[in-house]
Parts: structure tokens; C-alpha cells; sequence
């Protein structure tokens, strides 16, 4: 009798591609039209899965860095074996990272024990920085959601607010200022920001823990940092003078890296967001696992962009609702898939 050995087949690329947006992206680091980020694809036997790493401009980090960061470190051992965590820091950057540690978890689906969902609970929808403020009111108007993100850190914030509040009088505002304030404009914002009822300000300025400290202390609003919390050890060093984190998962290292930072987090006294930069519905996708474990949730990237690259993502009631074996990635995504020359093959 024969004994017929089990074939194992293993095919690993990676490429990057666009994704255009829908409106020009201004926020306080710079602005944008069209991003590229670099998207990768497992074959392992008779599974495949993807995972997305944002490209982000003021990261100052380009998809051929990040390109040559998943093709240097992911080998086929380490697919085989399933690491995810324990390889995180053996990449150069937090995004290669995050797309490698994503599609194991579509390879293996691990989920955190659900909680309930707190009643009207969706993602805010960010507005991001338009000089014509008729724009700008028509933008929120139409936009579909009861809660707004709006990009500070500009010279006419105050009264781009009070317009805002003027029109819109029961909408939830929530301020992310990129750490486009300096210390002073923000200790004056916080004291005028009082009277325009805003849910919370995200990453202030770029400042101490004293200073971010002092502004916690004068503010009514709570104050979350996003950009100046990468690791472990910066909500630690961070963590006395805020009242929240917001968790990415490109920032982390992907899904379950940022799951030990939400955790953390929590032992803390800290509340989280969970927010994504421009990604396609497969980043967030990925980040929805994480859903359950946070106050907040900034989830919008896909309702940005003009041309999505996967579907089976949908909103209801404002939250992003998506299982990852039900994503598809387009044609034109497949197509390019499959002519380029995987890195690992055999």
C-alpha cells in the first residue's frame, strides 16, 4: 500500500497599491489626495489571507521601506509556526508588522471574549481641515453620522467650531489636533472650548508629560493621545496625565500587539479608542476584532476613499460591520496579486 505524503504549499507577496480618496485629506501633519499602502497575501495550503500596512506620510516611512521590511523578515518557519506577537519587534516598523501579525489572525481567527455593545455606539467620521467653511457644513451634513472628528490644530479652529455648533447643535464633536497646537494656543483652546460641549480632544500638542498633565488638569474635556503613545512603555511614561489612548493598529504592530496595549491600557485606569488611519475596509476589518474592548470607536477610513480595494464591509448604525472571511478584495487588486512575483514560494 501506499503512503502519499500531504503536500504542504506556501506563496507569500507583497505589494504596494492606491487608494484615492474621496476629498482632499488636510490635517495638521500635511495633506493628501491619494494614499499607497502595501498589502499582503498569504497562500497557505488551502487558506489565503491578507493584511494591509498603511503608509503614512508624516511616519516618514515609504511602501518600498515597508516593502522591503515584510520581504527582509517574514519567513516561512514563522508562518508555519503561527507567530505573531513574539515577532512583532523583528521588523524595522510598527506597519509591516501589522500587516504580517493581520493575516495570521485571518490564518488563525482568535477573538476576544465579546462584551455588549453600549447602545448608540458608532464611529465617528472625520472632517478633516476645509477653508471654505460652506464646504465643510455641507460635508458634515451629508456625511451620515451623528458623531464628527474634526481635524484641528489650524489657525480659524475656534470659530470653525463655533460655526459647527451653530448649525449643528446635537451633533458630538470630537477635536483631533495632530499636535498642531503649541502649548500656550492649547491652554487658551481648552478654556474657550467649554461652551461648544465636545466629547473629547485627541493629541493636543507634542509636548511633556508635565505640560500634557497641566492641560488635563485645566480641561473639562477629556484628553486622549494618539501619536505620542507607540508602546507599552510611552502609556506607561504617559499614562498619569491623560485619559485615554487611542490604538491603532499600524501604530502597534497589528491586532494582537494592540490588544496587549488595550489591556494595559485598562489596568491603567485608561479608557481606548479604537481608530485606523487610511486603510481599506480590510484594515479595519482586522481592527474590528478589538471592538468590543473600547469606549470609543473611530473606524471610518473606508467611507473616505473613492475606491475601495476590498468589499463585504458595511455601516450600520454608524458601526463598521465585517466578518474577515467574508471580505473579497476587488479585481484590479487580485489581478495585480497575481502577476507580481511572490517572496517566499514552495
Amino acid at each position: 500500500m501506499k503512503i502519499y505524503k500531504a503536500v504542504s504549499m506556501l506563496k507569500v507577496t507583497a505589494i504596494p497599491f492606491g487608494l484615492p480618496l474621496k476629498h482632499p485629506f488636510h490635517i495638521a501633519h500635511g495633506s493628501s489626495e491619494y494614499r499607497e499602502n502595501v498589502f499582503l497575501q498569504i497562500i497557505h495550503d488551502d487558506k489565503t489571507a491578507y493584511g494591509e500596512a498603511a503608509v503614512v506620510p508624516y511616519y516618514g516611512v515609504s511602501k518600498e521601506q515597508i516593502l522591503e521590511d515584510l520581504q527582509r523578515n517574514i519567513t516561512a518557519e514563522m508562518i508555519v509556526h503561527r507567530e505573531t506577537l513574539s515577532v512583532v519587534n523583528r521588523f524595522a516598523y510598527s506597519m509591516s508588522a501589522c500587516a504580517y501579525t493581520s493575516a495570521m489572525e485571518a490564518l488563525e481567527p482568535y477573538f476576544p471574549q465579546p462584551r455588549p455593545t453600549p447602545p448608540h455606539r458608532g464611529s465617528s467620521y472625520t472632517i478633516a481641515y476645509q477653508p471654505d467653511m460652506q464646504r465643510m457644513l455641507e460635508s458634515i451634513q451629508t456625511c451620515g453620522f451623528s458623531t464628527i472628528k474634526l481635524k484641528a490644530g489650524f489657525a480659524d479652529d475656534i470659530q470653525r467650531i463655533r460655526t459647527i455648533r451653530e448649525h449643528f447643535p446635537d451633533l458630538k464633536i470630537r477635536l483631533d489636533a495632530n499636535q498642531g497646537w503649541n502649548y500656550e494656543q492649547a491652554y487658551a483652546y481648552i478654556l474657550e472650548l467649554k461652551e461648544f460641549n465636545i466629547e473629547l480632544i485627541e493629541e493636543p500638542i507634542k509636548g511633556s508629560v508635565g505640560q500634557i498633565q497641566r492641560l488635563s488638569e485645566l480641561s473639562e474635556i477629556p484628553i486622549l493621545l494618539d501619536e505620542t503613545v507607540q508602546t507599552i512603555q510611552d502609556l506607561r511614561t504617559y499614562a498619569p496625565a491623560v485619559s485615554g489612548i487611542v490604538v491603532k493598529l499600524a501604530k502597534s504592530g497589528g491586532p494582537q500587539a494592540a490588544r496587549v496595549l488595550i489591556e494595559e491600557a485598562k489596568n491603567l485606569g485608561l479608557e481606548s479608542m479604537l481608530s485606523c488611519m487610511i486603510e481599506s475596509s480590510l484594515g479595519i476589518a482586522h481592527a474590528l476584532t478589538l471592538e468590543p474592548l473600547c469606549k470609543w470607536i473611530d473606524l471610518d477610513a473606508p467611507t473616505l476613499l473613492s475606491d475601495d480595494v476590498f468589499s463585504g464591509l458595511t455601516y450600520q448604525d454608524e458601526l463598521p460591520t465585517c466578518s474577515l472571511s467574508s471580505l473579497v478584495p476587488t479585481d484590479r487588486l487580485g489581478e495585480a496579486f497575481a502577476s507580481a512575483k511572490p517572496f517566499i514560494e514552495e
